[in-house]
């Protein structure tokens, strides 16, 4: 027999209310830069094994619904190892990617995608670490792209950008391709339905929400279930706010109910419902499997669209069920959207999770959180400033405790994607979440607090954060204690709106009652044990890869761990720690390894660490009695203080960033930082100069790389050259650039001391210049060194026991041999050079050695896989860089020649041959040309 749901359902725990201000940020301002992809022009298409693909069902048909909300993409037609998958165009706000979804039973399918009407110029597939150029091929007729999904990401993603790149954030479309593993059969439930029609098997436990809610609608319509809020005697009543007296037994207004296209509804009017909407329906759903815990434990939803409030589930304890959890499926046609909400301040976000514990979300359905036009205030939606709605987000998992979610996808949420709030392990398994647009506030994924959580295999787009911690309490910013509350109703001014702000705080104080705890105590514990694990993160907008920190409370964020993390077009920064504004955390370990990061947005330093400089931190007890912040751990409630330590661990280990950024990265208040096997630009970070750090009360900081023998070594003080090329005299060499030789070459004419004053005759003089970074110093150096690792010379006819001397003289490229102003290194020739005249007192000279028996003959290519002699030949340029660094010299170009010598024709290993694809066969990353410093 079925028990009916009604007043013997658990209640939901007392509300505690209480009041804040918040402050909402959208951090940054967005920097840019553009890399080209290199296209391999082919026809031919990679062989493959049998792979097994399966396309899903149309998004939300079924159960009377024949139509999907989704359109075809008109950019993109992809095939996965030859089967078509459909690529659906996303125009919530701005049609800024296209989705082509699918499962299949590979990790690594071919991808073949189709632009009818694009022609393709480039192509960059993200992350780009496991893509680089020369991993796509297209074909001749450049409308056909081909690549194969990286084995090496560990990913079921990949972003793939046509005549784009990462610094592109709007309108093209992109492409993202989403490629899951089959799902395992076990994972569905027994979809029979129950004899009697009402969808609620007990043989099977699983209530059929489609059949429940076709019954439950027909005998209970929303026309005559729903009521307006009834006046209420206002929490406020009685009290001063900014100067204003609340009048004892102030009330609330009562409600109505409005056309459910008015605009800006606010609380107690509440929008009229529709005939189809399931709101009432899945609450009396959830209801009915709490009253039958020995038969029931499954809330399924078959193909179909759902139109409700959002999937919420609020004080359920799943292990007092058969089998000790409930379980919500939804079918991978399935369509849970939210309508537009019953008013502005309504919590409605489109999963939430409250007061529970364990449950399991499954399925491939989508749930959508109709975020866009819910707060689209021009049409039918509501403004939604922090002061006049609740924060919510796509999936909210709040004060609740073994939750587990498998393969879920949500779209266009409200704000944040995916976010917790005293949460105790949860776990994310193969989630998605694409809000890929202007939407304010869509962190990917925002852990505000919790402890033990965990996701593995994560895919957002949004607008913000790629993943925020430590952001406790949202929305204080809607407490009836905040400015931007009471100021919004001329409080404390001559004409206060009292019954405007009773209303409101009435919206405040339902929200509380709804969830069982008020704004100021979303998140109530310290933050520890956070592990994020194969993720792919893109952002339309500002905000950072990863940030700690920001509003924390006073409580403890501890020991998060990131894994295969890959952030992509991010506009603000990228590791970020945050100590303010409000009382610092005490932050502990972060971990992040085996990552990636797209810096080409990056308005700052790859990495701002920011952690406790040993000063005191004071909570007061109205910061803790009236404003959610972290007891005083005797439980008095007194004012207490406490220290505002270091980050106790920072560890970068096989980490690799797109590109070099200006700005060095500070390094401040943290007790061990290690940095090991960094790449920027795809090579090895070997000197401190390839990832510039401003470092500030760092208690131990290592720095490492692992070299071509497998042997661990520090990072040297310095820089690589960040351009070099050489330049000749002879007619056939004047107007070349040799920037992308592999080799530079010295030869001194005679005329000049380094032979920098040839002009006419048939002279065949050679100079190298060399430019190198300075932005990594951060002291002038004690002492400082050019090494050039030396190749060989050009004549057999000259003995090996000759002697020579390297000559390196500073340069500007501003003053040039052509009479210009400039002469960059990349552009550089013999006609168009710097300028400049070497005497014995304004260059430094080597020690003097042998030309020794390595032959180099002449020519551009032909020295590739020649022998290299493979001595270091080092100059002393201490005054040069020291002069440089006291004339806050952001770069130092050098000119470098030899002393001379009959058919001294020099080589030395340049920056391209000795790293890259195309280099020296014999060179190795150690020999390309260095400066060494000691501080």
């Amino acid at each position: 027999m079925i028990r009916p749901a009604g007043g013997d359902a658990d209640p939901n725990p007392a509300p505690a209310r209480r009041s804040s201000r918040v402050r909402r940020i959208i951090a940054g301002t967005a920097g840019a830069a553009i890399a080209v992809a290199s296209l391999m022009l082919t026809g031919a298409v990679p062989a493959q094994a049998a792979t097994t693909v399966h396309p899903y069902a149309p998004t939300g048909v079924g159960g009377g619904t024949t139509t999907s909300p989704d359109q075809a993409s008109t950019k993109y037609q992809v095939q996965v190892a030859g089967t078509p998958v459909q690529a659906v165009r996303y125009t919530a706000n701005r049609n800024n990617f296209d989705v082509a979804r699918f499962a299949s039973d590979s990790r690594t399918p071919t991808i073949t995608v189709t632009l009818p009407s694009t022609t393709i110029d480039t192509v960059n597939v993200y992350p780009a670490r496991y893509y680089p150029p020369g991993s796509v091929s297209v074909s001749a007729d450049k409308h056909t792209l081909t690549f194969k999904m990286s084995a090496d990401a560990g990913l079921n993603q990949a972003i793939v950008m046509v005549n784009g790149d990462s610094t592109s954030v709007t309108g093209q479309p992109y492409l993202a391709v989403i490629n899951d593993p089959l799902e395992d059969p076990a994972q569905r439930p027994n979809t029979t339905s129950a004899p009697d029609g009402s969808g609620v098997n007990l043989q099977t436990g699983v209530l059929n929400f489609q059949e429940f809610a076709a019954k439950y609608l027909a005998a209970h319509p929303n026309s005559t279930a729903q009521k307006a809020p009834a006046a209420t005697t206002s929490s406020m009543a009685g009290k001063t706010v900014n100067g204003t007296a609340i009048p004892a037994g102030q009330k609330s207004s009562a409600g109505t109910l409005v056309s459910a296209s008015t605009v800006n509804v606010r609380y107690p009017n509440v929008r009229t419902m529709a005939a189809n909407d399931v709101t009432y329906a899945l609450k009396a759903a959830i209801d009915t499997i709490k009253a039958n815990p020995t038969a029931l434990n499954t809330l399924y939803f078959p193909n179909g669209t759902y139109i409700s409030s959002g999937l919420l589930v609020n004080g359920v304890d799943g292990s007092k069920l058969k089998g000790g959890k409930l379980r919500i499926y939804t079918d991978e046609g399935a369509l849970v959207k939210n309508r537009i909400q019953g008013y502005m301040e309504a919590f409605e976000p489109a999963v939430g999770i409250i007061n529970s514990s364990n449950i399991e979300i499954d399925g491939r359905g989508m749930f959508d959180g109709n975020g866009v036009a819910n707060y689209n205030a021009r049409s039918v939606g509501d403004s939604h400033d922090a002061y006049r709605s609740q924060h919510q987000g796509g999936v909210m998992v709040m004060h609740s405790s073994d939750i587990t979610f498998d393969d879920t996808y949500v779209r266009d949420s409200k704000q944040w994607n995916y976010e917790t709030h005293s949460a105790k392990r949860v776990t994310f398994n193969n989630i998605k979440a694409l809000t890929p647009y202007p939407q304010p506030w869509i962190d990917g994924i925002d852990f505000a607090s919790g402890q033990d959580i965990t996701a593995n295999g994560v895919f957002t787009l949004g607008n913000d954060d790629a993943f925020a911690s430590g952001h406790y309490n949202p929305s204080d910013g809607f407490t009836p204690m905040a400015a931007g509350v009471w100021g919004n109703f001329q409080l404390g001014t001559s004409t206060p709106d009292v019954q405007g702000y009773a209303n409101a705080v009435g919206a405040h104080d339902a929200v509380a009652d709804e969830l069982g705890f008020d704004s100021y105590h979303w998140d109530n514990a310290e933050s520890k044990n956070i592990s994020v694990s194969n993720t792919l993160s893109w952002s339309a907008g500002a905000g950072n890869s990863i940030r700690i920190g920001w509003s924390s409370w006073g409580y403890k964020l501890n020991n998060y761990t990131f894994d295969n993390f890959n952030s992509i077009s991010q506009g603000a920064g990228g590791i970020f720690t945050q100590n303010s504004p409000k009382p610092y955390p005490r932050i502990s370990s972060i971990v992040i390894k085996n990552s990636s990061f797209d810096t080409s947005r990056y308005g700052s330093g790859p990495i701002r660490l920011n952690g406790g400089n040993g000063s005191v931190q004071t909570i007061t007890a109205e910061d803790q009695a009236t404003y959610g912040f972290a007891p005083n751990p005797d439980g008095s409630g007194a004012t207490y203080t406490y220290t505002k330590t270091p980050i106790s661990t920072f560890k970068l280990d096989n980490v690799w960033f797109s590109q070099q950024k200006t700005n060095s990265s500070p390094l401040n208040g943290a007790t061990n930082v290690t940095l090991n096997n960094l790449r920027v630009a795809g090579e090895l970070v070997r000197y401190t100069s390839q990832f510039p750090l401003a470092p500030s009360g760092i208690g131990t900081l290592t720095s490492t790389y692992t070299d071509a023998n497998g042997q661990t070594q520090n990072v040297k003080a310095g820089a690589l050259a960040d351009g070099d090329t050489w330049v000749g005299a002879w007619s056939g060499d004047q107007a070349k650039n040799s920037s992308s030789d592999l080799t530079l070459i010295t030869r001194n004419t005679g005329v000049g001391l380094m032979g920098e004053q040839y002009t006419t005759g048939s002279g065949d003089g050679k100079l190298s210049y060399i430019q190198f970074p300075l932005g990594s110093l951060t002291r002038s150096p004690s002492q400082a060194t050019l090494r050039l690792t030396y190749v060989g010379h050009r004549y057999s006819s000259v003995p090996s026991t000759d002697t020579d001397q390297l000559l390196v003289q500073p340069v500007s490229a501003t003053t040039c041999t052509g009479g210009g102003t400039s002469c960059p290194v990349d552009t550089m020739t013999w006609q168009n050079r710097p300028s400049f005249t070497a005497t014995n007192s304004s260059v430094a000279k080597s020690a003097t050695f042998t030309l020794g028996s390595t032959i180099v003959p002449e020519g551009g290519g032909t020295h590739q896989g020649n022998a290299i002699d493979g001595r270091d030949i080092t100059v002393d340029i201490t005054s040069f860089v020291q002069n440089a660094y006291a004339a806050k010299q952001s770069t130092l170009l050098f000119a470098v020649g030899n002393a001379g010598g009959t058919n001294h024709e020099l080589r030395f290993v340049s920056s391209e041959g000795a790293t890259g694809s195309g280099k020296l066969t014999n060179a190795t990353a150690e020999m390309a040309p260095a400066i060494t410093v000691t501080p």
